[in-house]
């Protein structure tokens, strides 16, 4: 009768046995935390940053529009060069500013309402070529204009009238030329217009 209870005591030392045993069998690492995983935003690449960006490019069909508000006479004759293709020399009159604010012009009129706004602020185109692709752009006072002179020759030389005043040809302070029996003057045009106002206009000849 004593055998069974030693059974006994033997079977649950062998079942504690493989109990350990099982349980050292395991992994002695501890168990990761579980944690749910988190997506990250796929990543772009950044532009580079453009120190300067280069300006729109000018279209070359349709109407054009013009906003220039006194701006540098030099940067609205570039932008008239770049849709024309026509070239300028700024003849002293680059600093000079000017207003131009025009809209749905059309491109073959451009350059038309260029030489208006340029008359509007007292310049004036001149063609350098006969085929007109490279023009002056000069102050209107600068321009000189051939102006009829009276004049007298005599066994002293000859005289000009010029407003009320009586020059030698030696000493008048205009270039002259001779062209069909009769003498002009190359003077600027403010003067040509002033003399020929009804209050400086000569009147009579020498």
């Amino acid at each position: 009768m004593k055998a069974f209870p030693s059974f006994l005591f033997f079977a649950s030392m062998l079942l504690a046995g493989a109990l350990v045993f099982g349980l050292s069998g395991c992994s002695s690492e501890p168990l990761k935390e579980l944690r749910p995983a988190v997506s990250q935003p796929a990543k772009t690449e950044a532009a580079e940053p453009v120190d300067n960006p280069a300006p729109p490019v000018a279209k070359k069909d349709g109407p054009v529009s013009v906003d220039f508000d006194k701006v540098p006479l030099s940067d609205v004759v570039l932008f008239v060069t770049n849709q024309t293709g026509k070239g300028f020399i700024l003849n002293g009159a680059g600093e000079k500013t000017v207003s131009w604010i025009e809209y749905n012009i059309p491109r073959e009129k451009l350059f038309d309402s260029f030489a208006h706004a340029l008359a509007s602020a007292d310049l004036v185109l001149k063609s350098t070529t006969d085929e007109k692709t490279v023009f002056t752009i000069e102050r209107a006072e600068d321009i000189r204009v051939p102006f009829k002179l009276d004049f007298a020759t005599s066994s002293r030389g000859t005289f000009f009238l010029l407003g009320s005043t009586i020059y030698p040809q030696d000493s008048f302070p205009h270039q002259v030329k001779y062209d069909g029996g009769h003498w002009y003057a190359l003077i600027p045009k403010t003067v040509a217009d002033q003399l020929n106002s009804t209050d400086g206009k000569p009147d009579g000849k020498i």
